[in-house]
Order: structure tokens, then C-alpha cells, then sequence
């Protein structure tokens, strides 16, 4: 272990994690690996990976001999020849699990955070974990590990994340042991009801929450606000975000501390990340992005890609069209045999082996 920490350090000591690239990739038909970079495409690997895990700062993936290997600033090298069972990336960081050690990598410094863990989620910038041989809920914040809970015994429902504990990009919300939501934020950690809540969901900077009186309430940037007395139809949870279908009718948005009522109806919605992609009184096709509405298209469709700052979609005409930060554009009429969003780079297959990409206004083959 040691041994490989060192490997690991000499590996990212000249470079951050926090430049962030637009990235992609792709298997061809004769099973070579291609990375897109910034406009560019490059050879990385004569078969294909085993499985792939694409960031805003690099390429993380088990080539085909299980060896995981990164590919950034135009290079891909060896991380470890060690056997690694899982992989994730984000925005700052990239973390791995060797048997039942998890280790991540923030800004080139490695940081074993436990020797023994069964638990952990991963956000852009923070880990929440629980180290079984010390009986902690933790998380890992800008190089600081911060203990949130210490409990001697757990029952199955403790610390279970996607139920109850939920992790996004800078912030945890979890229901610890005595009922209680506490929030992880900014390395603070915050008691924001001392009673079980009925739901919570989260985004960056944000909880949004039905608490035991069925109020549906907001934790947004240190703040709890009530939104509704009581408890919505639906809701969404974003990036300083959060879309919701009040228990009177109406179909609101609160976005960065303000509160929108877009109307008395019920819509088809969507949210991912920054955008809120949404049916409105008439049936058209809006996108709700930093604070602004934007028309899309006459109709709402069945289909489509949110991720990031961006959306993705074919429409009727056949054209596949892109929204990013709020700008619409028509990529190709071409007929797609598939497509994906990597944070925001589209990629988009054409025929049976042309791939092709899309970024903030231009086409790239």
C-alpha cells in the first residue's frame, strides 16, 4: 500500500484536478478506444476497456487486462497494476477500492481514507463514507476528514446511502441514528430537523425536504426556507435548484433563493444537475437555466438527454437539437443511431461507426 501511495503522488504532483477539459469516449468497431479532448481525438487502447468512467478533468478506466489507467492533459498512464474492484470520478475528485481499502485523489495528493469500508458515495468535491473498523460516518472535504457520526452498533438502515443518506455534488444530508436530518456542508455539519422527515432529495448547496407535518421545506446555502405548508404532488432536486408541483395546483421553482410560479397546471419535468427541462401551459417544450426560461420547441418530448449545463434531444423533424446554458442549437439532421451526454460534450453515433461530437456551438468529427 505504501508503495503504491508513492506511485500515486509522483503520478499527479505536476498536475490538477480542478482544470476541467471536455472530454469523451468511445469503443469503434474494431474495439480501439479513442479519447475525445478538447476538440481532439486520441488512441488510447488497441481493445476495449472494461469499463469507463469519464470526469471533467480526466479519462478513469479498466483496460482489458483489469489494469486502471488514466488518460488527462493528452497522456494516459498507469495508475496501479493492483486489483481495483470499483472506480469513480467528478469534477476534483477520482477515488478507487483495492479489496476493501478506498483511497482518493484530490489536486495530486492520494489520501487513504479507510482501510475497511463497505459504504461511500462520491461528489464533485466531497466523500461520504463509513470506516467499518472505527464504526464512523465520515466525509472528506477539501483534504479534511471530518467525523459526522460514531456509533458502536448500526442496524442495516444506518448510513444507506440513496436512502438514508444522500450525497451530491458539495453536500450530504443524512438521518443519523436518533431521527435526525443533519446536513454536511461546507465542513460544518448542521441539525436542520430533530424530528424523521417524511423525504429529502439534494443538489449543490440545497436539501429539499417534507418534514413530519408533511411542510415541504428548502436547506439552500446554510438557510431553511418553507416552500409550501404542505406536502407537493412532486419534486426535483438540482444544483441550487429545486422544481416542485404544490399541493394546490401549482408548478413552481425555486432557484437560488427565489421562488417562481410558472403556472397553474401540471407538467411533464424533468431536472438534472442545472437544468430544468419542463412542459408549459400551452405544451410547449422550456428549459429553466440560471434563473431564465428558454423556448425549446412546440411540443414536449418523449425522450431526452440532461446533464451539466446541457440537453439533448431528436424532434420531430429529425434534427437533433442541443441546448447548452440556455442557447439552442441544431446539430445534425443526420439520423442517429445513438447518443450521450459526458458532462457537457455530446457525442453521437452515426450509421454503424461514425462518432461524432458537439461542444458549446461547434461540431467536431
Amino acid at each position: 500500500m505504501k508503495q503504491l501511495i508513492t506511485s500515486l503522488c509522483m503520478l499527479f504532483v505536476c498536475n490538477s484536478l480542478l482544470q476541467a477539459q471536455p472530454f469523451s469516449a468511445y469503443t469503434d468497431i474494431r474495439n480501439e478506444f479513442y479519447a475525445f479532448d478538447n476538440g481532439a481525438l486520441h488512441r488510447l487502447e488497441g481493445l476495449a476497456p472494461v469499463n469507463v468512467k469519464i470526469g471533467r478533468s480526466g479519462i478513469l478506466y479498466h483496460d482489458n487486462q483489469r489494469i486502471l489507467k488514466l488518460y488527462r492533459d493528452g497522456g494516459m498512464q498507469t495508475v496501479t497494476d493492483l486489483f481495483t474492484s470499483q472506480f469513480e470520478v467528478s469534477d476534483n475528485l477520482m477515488l478507487f477500492r483495492s479489496a476493501n481499502m478506498i483511497a482518493v485523489i484530490d489536486d495530486g495528493k492520494v489520501t487513504t481514507l479507510s482501510g475497511l469500508c463497505d459504504r461511500y458515495a462520491l461528489g464533485d468535491s466531497i466523500v461520504v463514507f463509513y470506516d467499518n473498523n472505527r464504526s464512523t460516518f465520515n466525509a472528506y472535504y477539501q483534504g479534511k476528514t471530518t467525523e459526522l457520526e460514531s456509533v458502536l452498533n448500526t442496524n442495516t438502515n444506518d448510513f444507506q446511502f440513496g436512502t438514508t443518506a444522500k450525497v451530491s455534488d458539495n453536500i450530504c444530508a443524512y438521518i443519523n441514528f436518533n431521527d435526525q436530518l443533519k446536513v454536511f456542508f461546507q465542513n460544518n455539519i448542521e441539525t436542520i430537523e430533530n424530528q424523521v422527515v417524511n423525504s429529502f432529495e439534494v443538489g449543490r448547496n440545497t436539501v429539499g425536504y417534507v418534514d413530519i407535518n408533511n411542510i415541504f421545506k428548502v436547506y439552500h446555502k446554510g438557510q431553511v426556507f418553507t416552500l409550501d405548508p404542505f406536502k407537493p404532488k412532486s419534486y426535483m432536486v438540482g444544483d441550487d435548484i429545486v422544481a416542485f408541483q404544490s399541493s394546490d395546483g401549482y408548478f413552481k421553482v425555486f432557484y437560488n433563493g427565489q421562488l417562481f410560479t410558472m403556472g397553474y397546471y401540471e407538467p411533464k419535468y424533468q431536472l438534472a444537475d442545472r437544468v430544468l427541462a419542463f412542459q408549459d401551459l400551452n405544451g410547449f417544450f422550456k428549459v429553466f437555466y440560471d434563473g431564465a426560461q428558454v423556448m425549446v420547441d412546440n411540443y414536449y418530448p418523449e425522450k431526452m438527454k440532461l446533464a451539466y449545463n446541457s440537453l439533448a434531444y431528436v424532434n420531430k423533424a429529425g434534427i437533433l437539437r442541443y441546448v447548452y446554458k440556455g442557447k439552442v442549437s441544431d446539430v445534425t439532421m443526420n439520423q442517429i443511431a445513438e447518443m450521450r451526454l459526458d458532462y457537457d460534450v455530446l457525442q453521437y453515433k452515426i450509421g454503424y461507426n461514425a462518432f461524432r461530437f458537439f461542444f458549446d456551438g461547434e461540431n467536431y468529427n
